[in-house]
């Protein structure tokens, strides 16, 4: 049979759909068809207005609704998904994608070919995957009819369910695709699905990945505003709140399972939650926003792992490398800096709320203490103390207390208040880089008083102090 608008024979597709049933939707809007699927990606970028539309190439295809495609974020997901780095990335993009979107290379705003970095990194994960995309649908229909109950072996006292199929014709001039929300991850998984089919080419094998979506049909008209496609995609992407880091932190050690940890970022992640959890003097007072966990105040947990991960290599390198090892470690040196601050006793999770004058465990004085882990195992070493033993707590705080005092940092016999914490620069622009620096230029005894020091001394000093203390570390 042949297609009157097209001229060529009908080749009718049908998609097994489920049509789920939204009782929140109500009104004109509630007449909308609405169905969930499965839809191959090598199809869906044939179908989609966003490539060449064969066999009616028309540039007026892609509307409003969609957003200009970051190509990193293209390629991040192809990696994410194929499990590993992407080499060569821009002429990986420009060999697939330029077909599809060179041509429109010369419309103002945009460029081709990509401009990416040459190697393309990943997050790890046991099971990559991503959520349903949303897409939009003109020139097409769901036809629904009842299963046969004895085929689909259905218990006789259940409700036969709706078997229901997406039917369209590609060829279809009035056929129209477009993706409210996930055209990265169809861009990612379809760059995914080429580069993992270049890879089995000599075997002749060919992979393919159905990409679960949730389909609007006729949301809006055909050749109309789409004013429902762009509410749709201001709530799920402006309107709903992406959760916090600290709010998934501790999830991570739970979804690897028995599998040791793969990286630093995943061993920072299994010690923080530690240090939430077990041990240390932080237990209980760690927060994570937006469950109200820990206390105001006190550092958040994705903060801590993330200063937890840039001072791994230097635990490695004094052969502290075991998870339990490196946690007593930090416990002990994060005991000794409240010990020495003069602000731990009477405040924490058994004696009441912070004192809002104190600053001891915010996150920014923290993380730049932690900076100062090298100098601690450095401290250690020329005690000739053990790591983690009595010895060295005392050896730890009275050399914490020191370097406070010849940072200018003790008022009173007490670390700063908040007030004078401020007046020093410590807070806003530049001021944590600043803090930092002042606490390193007096990790050394020979350093004189330095909290009237002008601040580009003390910066030199403190990068003199960071390059001495590295090179003792690599000489023991």
């Amino acid at each position: 049979m042949i297609n009157p608008d097209s001229g060529k024979p009908e080749s009718v597709k049908k998609i097994s759909v489920i049509v789920p049933r939204n009782p929140f939707v109500r009104d004109e809007a509630g007449k909308v068809k609405h169905c969930l699927a499965a839809l191959d990606v090598m199809e869906l970028m044939e179908w989609w207005p966003g490539t060449p539309h064969s066999p009616h190439r028309d540039p007026k295809k892609v509307q409003a609704i969609q957003r200009s495609l970051d190509w990193k974020r293209v390629a991040r997901i192809a990696a994410y998904l194929l499990q590993r780095e992407i080499v060569d990335a821009p002429q990986k993009l420009d060999k697939y994608f330029r077909q599809i979107y060179g041509p429109k290379a010369r419309e103002p705003g945009r460029q081709w070919p990509p401009k990416v970095p040459r190697v393309i990194g990943f997050e790890k994960s046991t099971y990559p995957t991503f959520p349903s995309v949303l897409l939009h649908v003109n020139g097409a229909s769901v036809e629904t009819r009842k299963n046969n109950t004895a085929e689909l072996k259905i218990d006789a006292n259940e409700q036969s369910p709706n078997f229901s199929v997406l039917k369209f014709d590609p060829n279809d001039r009035g056929l129209n695709f477009s993706v409210i929300d996930g055209q990265h991850r169809i861009n990612g998984a379809f760059f995914a699905v080429k580069l993992l089919n270049e890879e089995k080419s000599r075997t002749k094998e060919e992979s393919g990945w159905d990409i679960p979506a949730e389909i609007f049909l006729d949301l809006d008209e055909k050749d109309q505003p789409p004013k429902r496609q762009a509410q749709i995609f201001i709530d799920v992407n402006f309107n709903q709140k992406k959760v916090d880091r600290s709010l998934v932190a501790d999830l991570f050690p739970t979804a690897r399972g028995d599998t040791g940890t793969l990286d630093d970022k995943e061993r920072s992640q299994d010690l923080g939650r530690k240090l939430m959890l077990e041990i240390g003097p932080l237990v209980g007072m760690i927060q994570i926003p937006g469950i109200h966990y820990g206390m105001p105040d006190v550092i958040t947990l994705a903060t801590l792992n993330s200063a937890i991960e840039d001072i791994l290599p230097d635990l490695a390198r004094s052969k502290i490398t075991s998870l339990d090892g490196q946690a007593i470690f930090l416990a002990q040196c994060l005991d000794a800096w409240l010990e020495a601050s003069g602000r731990r006793h009477g405040e924490g999770p058994k004696n009441g709320p912070l004192r809002p004058g104190n600053v001891i465990y915010q996150g920014r004085v923290l993380v730049s203490f932690l900076t100062l882990i090298p100098a601690c195992l450095w401290v250690c070493r020329r005690e000739k103390s053990d790591f983690v033993s009595g010895n060295a707590h005392k050896k730890l705080v009275a050399w914490l207390r020191e370097v406070m005092g010849r940072a200018g940092m003790l008022k009173n016999g007490a670390f700063l208040e908040k007030s004078d914490f401020k007046e020093k620069g410590f807070l806003g622009s530049g001021g944590l880089a600043r803090f930092r620096d002042f606490l390193w230029a007096a990790v050394n005894e020979t350093s004189q008083s330095i909290g009237k020091m002008e601040l580009g001394r003390v910066a030199e000093l403190a990068t003199k102090n960071r390059s001495s203390i590295q090179q003792e570390l690599a000489k023991a």
